[in-house]
């Protein structure tokens, strides 16, 4: 279960930012994850929420969106989405994957210190 070490790493990283940058609090980290990391959701909010417990991150709402894969063709430039590993357009599986790899925080709702 991947999901502990990513929650980890996740709140070691906005522990370190929040003290750098003077933040009150941390309300929420939406972050994005492709789907080509494995990551389920659900289990990745309930690890962020233990192992934020009691710390100065306790009660900051984690939130994800998930981005689908896509890849774009290498041979006639087509894009598609889903499994399917040849060109819908051409036939080619010469392909690169353009989406499905994310895993960023995309954005954070802080508090400032008053």
């Amino acid at each position: 279960m991947h999901e502990v070490s990513l929650a980890e790493s996740i709140a070691s990283s906005l522990i370190s930012l929040k003290k750098e940058r003077g933040w009150e609090r941390v309300v929420e980290v939406r972050l994005r994850i492709g789907a080509l990391r494995q990551v389920f959701p659900e289990i990745l909010c309930f690890a962020f929420e233990t192992v934020t417990k009691g710390t100065e991150l306790e009660g900051a709402e984690l939130s994800i969106e998930d981005v689908p894969i896509s890849f774009r063709c290498r041979d006639c430039g087509g894009c598609w989405g889903g499994d399917d590993p040849l060109c819908p357009e051409c036939g080619s599986m010469h392909r690169e994957t353009v989406a499905g790899n994310e895993l960023e925080i995309e954005s954070l709702e802080v508090e400032e210190q008053t």
